[in-house]
């Protein structure tokens, strides 16, 4: 008897394991549902016209299981930017793992710039874009940006270096390219946002690349040996 009231016992005890972590797991799939719905929110509404009630509703959830999940838009905001940032680092990571394994050399450069490229005009790199621009006059934003920006940039500097490891012991160059290549194709993305330049995008990524190359392979007297050196 008494064997059996033990493993009523456990067996209640494994039952209220089971509900603990099942409602774990609905608070964890409700807050990604709300994480979800604030991006979306930045990118069809722009960050200024982003409340909690928005989002709350976008997300299909009360303003209780708001305020729960996060009792302030600061809170809020913080969390979605931090959300938003590993979706981004998922995102390329995936675009370069696409690359196929059969390319070498400058046809896998050139298609990573073309990943780097669809990356950045995609739907989270927008999100991200409303952010920086919102924060530029949003103190308390701008530091929640300027926070999570580091752990993003070694991410992806980590990918770069495994995408053009034939580079990686050039480490003056290899910053040198890379940030050629960030705030070139940078400005580029955001100039698509409010122009019609798609049919120039090819061309300009055939002359970045042809630039990268030869940044590894000029003579330290160049002008990019005297510049890289300076990185």
């Amino acid at each position: 008897m008494a064997a059996d009231k033990s493993q009523k016992s456990s067996s209640k005890g494994n039952g209220g394991d089971g509900d603990i972590s099942w409602q774990a797991q609905k608070s964890a799939m409700t807050r990604d549902r709300i994480l979800d719905a604030a991006i979306n929110c930045f990118i069809n509404l722009g960050y200024t016209n982003v409340t909690t009630a928005k989002v709350a509703s976008t997300a299909g959830v009360s303003r209780g299981a708001m305020l729960h999940h996060f009792p302030s838009k600061t809170e809020l905001i913080q969390a979605a930017v931090e959300y938003l940032h590993d979706k981004l680092l998922q995102d390329y990571t995936a675009r370069v793992n696409k690359i196929p394994k059969s390319k070498k050399g400058s046809k896998r450069r050139r298609a990573g710039l073309d990943a780097y490229w669809d990356y950045l005009t995609g739907d989270l790199a927008v999100a991200y874009h409303e952010l920086c621009v919102a924060g530029r006059t949003d103190p308390e934003l701008h530091d929640i940006l300027e926070k999570s920006s580091d752990k993003f940039a070694a991410h992806v500097r980590e990918t770069n270096v495994e995408l053009f490891e034939e580079w990686s012991d050039r480490e003056d160059r290899f910053l040198l390219a890379m940030d050629v290549t960030r705030y070139m194709m940078e400005g580029m993305a955001r100039d698509q946002l409010t122009s019609e330049s798609r049919k120039r995008i090819p061309l300009l990524l055939d002359y970045l690349a042809d630039r990268l190359e030869e940044i590894f392979q000029e003579g330290d007297s160049s002008a990019i040996g005297r510049h890289s050196a300076k990185a």
